[in-house]
């Protein structure tokens, strides 16, 4: 084994071992109130707050997927990167703080989707949002295995498959345990492993390959493609302002109404947490956005030739010292864990409330039936994983998918007038519009260049804003 392959298997054993302490630390003290395991009872502080946001929101689908970006299309991934950023700051100052409200004022809705909807008074639409969700969302619990997984197979040569479904194995088991509080703390560990480590990462690949010329570094990385890595719309022509203003909405707006997204709103402990988070998430998606860019435009001058973007993280990590590079390697695969734990204690959350909803049923009931609906979406998630390079196609459609959904979810919470019937018809057009470009059939309406899911989401938009004006008359 390399010193490289020692120290990565030095930190995920201890990593591992955090989780069998807070494993056990759970089941010697379940949680009985459901508030408690899936909302950890509303009062999270504002650091673990805020941790817990970057771990959801920053983490390793924006690292290793950005830096691959970087890597392949350039430059332009941080103009749809910052736009994104930015409205996902609007989101958590507005929809974010009201969501905090109703949470408070609806306190036996523990559903992030039944919350959001509250105001239409409707089983059928919040069922609509529980299946798309489910559509959408085990595709990317898989992608996060997946990923998971190879960096694990690339880095330490461990089985792809054995190492997934140990994965979910862990995940399942942890996450059930001790619920939301349980995964609140893996976030902070894994956001401060990330955050410190990926710094510490740029500053020394800038150190060691330019000793730290910016002008020899953007040389070097104008060299590698014509057109240049620098230029728009990029050396694959990706980057039109249609395909920047699309991407910027897929990763704000299409990620809020995802429950584990949607549930993190719920859980701080006061409503100046947001607005605090509202001006600081700018600056974490920018320096986001910075390491990922160092390292998938350095990645592509120093390490050119990759079969996916994908692997440049790997790569990057591999060539500093080897302490480091192991150490943050492991923050990031722990990230994917993260979001994978997060992800599956959402999903059986919200079936198993909206299976209950207005039944008397106990606690145990409900906790229970959630254990039994993750254990078969975690069944199912693995068994997808196996697929590889259809679960990255189908990870994609998820923020899509859940795109289509912003609409109705904002006018739930704020013009709910329009009722449930044009809400639903805003998220079914959408998706309508969205599967049918995915199969070329409206490709003599839609303009070339112009995304599938740009075009359902605007009709969304156009359907609650008809609605909105003809119910205020």
């Amino acid at each position: 084994m390399t010193a490289f392959q020692i120290w990565a298997s030095i930190f995920l054993i201890l990593y591992l071992g955090w989780l069998l302490y807070l494993t056990v630390k759970a089941y010697k003290q379940p949680s009985k109130e459901l508030g408690e395991f899936f909302l950890a009872g509303k009062s999270v502080k504002f650091l673990p707050s805020l941790l817990t946001f970057w771990a959801t929101y920053f983490s390793a689908a924006g690292l290793i997927g950005a830096a691959g970006y970087y890597y392949i299309h350039g430059v332009g991934n941080f103009l749809f990167a910052s736009l994104g950023y930015f409205i996902l700051a609007v989101v958590a100052g507005t929809i974010g703080k009201r969501m905090w409200r109703m949470a408070r004022q609806y306190p036996d809705t523990r559903s992030p989707i039944q919350l959001y909807l509250k105001h239409f008074k409707s089983p059928l639409l919040e069922l609509l949002f529980v299946g798309v969700t489910l559509a959408c969302m085990v595709p990317y619990l898989a992608a996060q295995i997946t990923g998971f997984a190879r960096m694990l197979e690339s880095s330490l040569g461990l089985p792809y498959v054995l190492t997934a479904a140990v994965a979910l194995v862990i995940i399942y088991i942890y996450s059930e345990s001790g619920g939301l509080s349980n995964i609140i703390k893996t976030d902070v560990l894994q956001a401060s492993l990330t955050i410190v480590g990926c710094i510490s990462v740029v500053i020394v690949f800038l150190g060691l390959y330019w000793a730290f010329d910016l002008n020899q570094f953007i040389a070097d990385v104008d060299d590698v493609t014509d057109p240049s890595l620098w230029s728009l719309p990029g050396p694959n022509g990706l980057y039109s302002p249609v395909t920047i203003i699309g991407l910027a909405l897929l990763i704000s707006l299409g990620a809020t109404p995802m429950a584990h997204n949607a549930q993190r709103f719920m859980i701080v402990k006061e409503e100046r947490y947001l607005t605090a988070m509202m001006y600081i998430f700018p600056f974490m998606g920018l320096m986001l956005t910075f390491i990922a860019g160092t390292l998938g435009l350095g990645g592509a001058a120093m390490f050119s030739g990759l079969s996916s973007g994908d692997q440049i993280i790997g790569e990057v990590m591999s060539s500093v010292p080897a302490m480091l590079g192991a150490l943050t390697l492991i923050g990031v695969i722990c990230a994917t864990m993260s979001t994978a734990d997060s992800i599956l204690l959402s999903i059986g959350f919200i079936v198993s409330e909206h299976w209950y909803r207005g039944k008397e049923v106990s606690n145990t009931g409900i906790l229970k039936l959630n254990r039994w609906f993750t254990l078969a979406i975690a069944i199912f998630a693995f068994i997808a994983s196996i697929k590889p390079e259809l679960v990255s196609e189908l990870a994609f459609n998820a923020f899509a998918g859940m795109l289509q959904l912003a609409p109705a979810m904002i006018a739930g919470i704020y013009i709910s007038r329009i009722g449930a019937r044009w809400a639903a018809v805003s998220s079914l057009v959408g998706l309508i519009i969205l599967v049918t470009s995915k199969f070329g059939w409206l490709d003599a309406v839609i303009p070339q260049g112009f995304p599938g899911y740009l075009a359902g989401f605007i009709a969304g938009c156009v359907i609650v804003g008809v609605a909105a004006i003809s119910k205020k008359k």
